[in-house]
């Protein structure tokens, strides 16, 4: 954009190289060094880059003769930087910025990093690794934590995931206090690998997708009742699998920047990992231990959940809508999010952390499964939705009603695990649900076929 000369570039080239000569204006009356003034500028606006660093990608050198050029020349000391043979405003080493110009020494110094603070790329390439693959690593960040990151793309949910995860949790119930789930790429996770899930699919590896559903299904399962607290800390897009992943932690430590929630309708699927029965334990099981309570609202609050697809758009939102738990955590400083989900593993071993007891989940039974079946028909009939969509939405009733029960009973976990399963490989199976799916990986938007 700064390289082109229409009315847009010179529109761009005013505003960049006019901040850029604000920014060197205040230096040293501010800060000695750039790095509070890109910090203020990222913490304070939400920017990517602070204006010293896009300058630094942009060049230095070459910037400062365009800036002239354009009327906007930089600060004076910024000339006697590049006169004395220093060319960018940090110190780079391997891609990490580890020193920053100083104005009144007229060097480089040091940045220090925060005492304690965990910085994966301390870790990457050390003895600190402990499990590596193409999707996923498990890492030893000190003191008795260990942490599992997602590097896939998208983070997407695939059988490397699962392996890392499943050996971490194998590691950490003899070796280490807790473990902590996340990483500092933008998002968390966007769910499964629906390419993975397609194409099985149409190639009617049925064996393959059944294991694979199992998988993450016990992974979330042995998440939620293992004996040492394991704490998920979401950022970012947490959609589909990554919702359900995050929903089976010990506690959650959330970046407030967090979008999360399932998706799977949009997919043509219903959650299957594990997801439905988790909101049917948080929404509908509370309310039905009480004597004589109705179990339609807070049903039909859950349904409308999942089969609307709603997503919260902050972590905030996210605990109003029953992802999160009160006991939750949420934290506004991006960059401290790994160090925060590890503090919470130590307290919460150093307080003597116990699993939850396993619980039963109220199914409500066939009358309520009608019943939502009929609101999906509604809905229907006034075109909100389109008629597969009802198809889906009955498949997800079915599942929330304990399907087709005489009365309502409590059952097993593991009773709704199976329906989750059994509705999710049968759409699979489906011409639409495959439409759908494709239409998402190659254009990125929900197909309402």
């Amino acid at each position: 954009m700064l390289g082109a000369d229409d009315k847009a570039a010179k529109l761009v080239k005013a505003l960049t190289y006019q901040s850029f000569q604000y920014v060197s204006s205040i230096i040293p009356e501010v800060a000695d060094t750039a790095k509070p003034i890109d910090n203020a500028i990222c913490w304070g606006f939400m920017h990517e880059a602070g204006p010293f660093e896009i300058w630094d990608m942009l060049g230095v050198k070459e910037t400062v003769k365009q800036m002239k050029k354009e009327g906007y020349p930089a600060a004076k000391w910024v000339d006697e930087m590049l006169k004395n043979g220093v060319e960018s405003f940090y110190q780079y080493k391997g891609g990490n910025k580890v020193g920053a110009y100083d104005v009144s020494k007229k060097k480089y110094v040091k940045l220090k990093q925060p005492e304690g603070f965990v910085f994966l790329k301390d870790f990457r390439g050390t003895k600190k690794v402990i499990a590596e693959n193409a999707g996923a690593t498990m890492f030893d960040i000190g003191d008795g934590v260990a942490l599992v990151e997602f590097h896939t793309k998208m983070n997407a949910l695939d059988d490397d995931i699962f392996n890392i995860t499943s050996e971490a949790l194998d590691r950490v119930e003899k070796d280490f206090d807790g473990l902590v789930i996340g990483s500092e790429a933008d998002n968390f996770s966007a769910g499964a690998n629906l390419f993975m899930v397609v194409v099985a699919a149409q190639q009617g590896m049925w064996d393959q997708l059944d294991g694979a559903i199992r998988k993450l299904q016990g992974m979330n399962m042995r998440m939620r009742y293992f004996p040492k607290p394991v704490v998920v800390a979401p950022a970012g897009l947490a959609l589909g699998g990554g919702c359900e992943v995050t929903m089976h932690a010990s506690r959650v430590v959330a970046a407030a920047e967090t979008y999360i929630g399932l998706v799977e309708l949009g997919a043509g699927v219903i959650p299957a990992g594990a997801g439905t029965k988790e909101y049917m334990r948080r929404l509908v099981n509370p309310a039905m231990r009480t004597d004589g309570a109705e179990v339609f609202p807070f049903l039909q609050k859950a349904f409308l959940q999942i089969g609307q697809a709603k997503v919260a758009v902050s972590a905030e939102e996210a605990r109003t809508m029953g992802i999160l738990n009160p006991q939750d955590r949420i934290i506004i400083n991006r960059e401290h999010l790994l160090t925060e989900a590890k503090r919470e593993v130590l307290h919460m071993s150093a307080a003597g952390y116990k699993p939850p007891a396993p619980e039963l989940i109220y199914a409500a039974g066939r009358d309520m499964y009608g019943a939502m079946k009929i609101g999906a028909w509604s809905f229907k009939e006034g075109k909100y939705i389109t008629e597969y969509d009802a198809h889906i939405a009955t498949k997800l009733a079915y599942i929330m009603a304990g399907g087709e029960l005489s009365k309502p009973q409590w059952v097993s976990e593991q009773y709704i695990l199976d329906l989750e399963r059994e509705a999710f490989l049968s759409l699979c199976g489906e011409e639409k649900t495959q439409a759908r799916m494709w239409s998402l990986l190659q254009t990125g938007k929900p197909l309402r076929n």
